[in-house]
């Protein structure tokens, strides 16, 4: 199987600190460049799918979500419908009650 038929994976971070890694030098959370996933996780690459990545930058604070922010992610997963298989939305805590009414 080559690489261009694996299943495919959309990563959007809107915020979050699933999302944040510690800055060795000041011990401060800053944001992870989901760019570098697969070499930062290198476990992933066994499920065999092309992960690609959208990160919001900066990263969005929960509390600071709103219907335009709830649109920007419909019009990110709309203009990517066709080109991948499934999309995987990560966002801080605080969303997780109105993210679960959004995605029903």
């Amino acid at each position: 199987m080559t690489q261009s038929e694996y299943p495919s994976v959309l990563l959007i971070y809107t915020g979050g600190t699933i999302g944040m890694i510690e800055n060795p030098e000041t011990g401060a959370l800053e944001a992870f460049n989901f760019d570098q996933l697969q070499d930062n996780v290198p476990e992933l690459k066994r499920f065999n799918y092309r992960i690609s990545s959208y990160q919001f930058n900066p990263p969005i604070d929960s509390s600071d979500m709103e219907p335009a922010l709830w649109a920007k992610l419909v019009k990110i997963i709309k203009y990517n419908y066709d080109n991948f298989d499934g999309f995987v939305i990560l966002h801080g805590t605080p969303l997780q009650r109105s993210a679960s009414c959004w995605k029903t």
